[in-house]
């Protein structure tokens, strides 16, 4: 039975918080039923539940009564913003994605950046491993569903307080967890797959 099954996979609690839980915790917060984690299916029906203006409805979104007397920043920028060069940046824009996420070495040396590209070209860094945050900014083919690329974008809005809802220990639970066994746990007996998590993070911004 389902019930069974969802029993079987719970994952029990540590004795006590560590980050994942506090992670975990964080997101439950945001007021979404296990249900709706469950099927995170497009990036407009996850931004009506956790990104939606603290002036709409918000029984189903940042609930004042979550956070107290003001709902959390929710005015997340997008991936095609930040990559902008106009655009400042809350951190060095030569920071790589391994800086702050984790990515395993594909035992290879990384492909040679040119000095500028034209013509809407772009560093094409061939792994999460060899890139930059910046050029994770761009579509690239092995990152699926855009993942990194919102995850990034996630990480500039943290870091410049436009999302109060996420802090950084989140991101990189969720990534590290994907990355490690294709699956990001949000809470108890729920699992997110790749493109889950990607409509998640491309619903926090706009």
């Amino acid at each position: 039975m389902a019930t069974e099954h969802q029993d079987n996979d719970k994952i029990e609690p540590a004795p006590s918080l560590t980050k994942q839980g506090a992670a975990r915790r964080r997101l439950a917060k945001v007021g979404m039923g296990a249900g709706v984690l469950a099927t995170l299916e497009s990036k407009s029906a996850m931004a009506s539940m956790v990104c939606r203006s603290p002036s709409g409805s918000l029984s189903n979104g940042l609930a004042a009564s979550h956070y107290g007397t003001k709902a959390p920043a929710c005015n997340g920028l997008s991936p095609g913003y930040w990559k902008q060069p106009q655009h400042a940046w809350p951190v060095s824009r030569d920071l790589k994605f391994t800086d702050v996420f984790y990515a395993a070495s594909t035992g290879s040396v990384c492909p040679v950046r040119a000095a500028s590209y034209d013509n809407g070209k772009y560093y094409e860094p061939g792994s999460y491993f060899c890139a930059k945050l910046e050029d994770m900014l761009n579509p690239q083919p092995f990152d699926t569903n855009n993942v990194g690329m919102h995850l990034v974008a996630a990480y500039l809005n943290i870091q410049q307080k436009l999302v109060g809802f996420l802090e950084l220990n989140d991101l990189q639970t969720m990534w590290s967890e994907l990355q490690t066994t294709g699956r990001y746990s949000p809470t108890a007996g729920v699992y997110w797959d790749n493109a889950q998590v990607a409509n998640y993070l491309a619903s926090i911004h706009d």
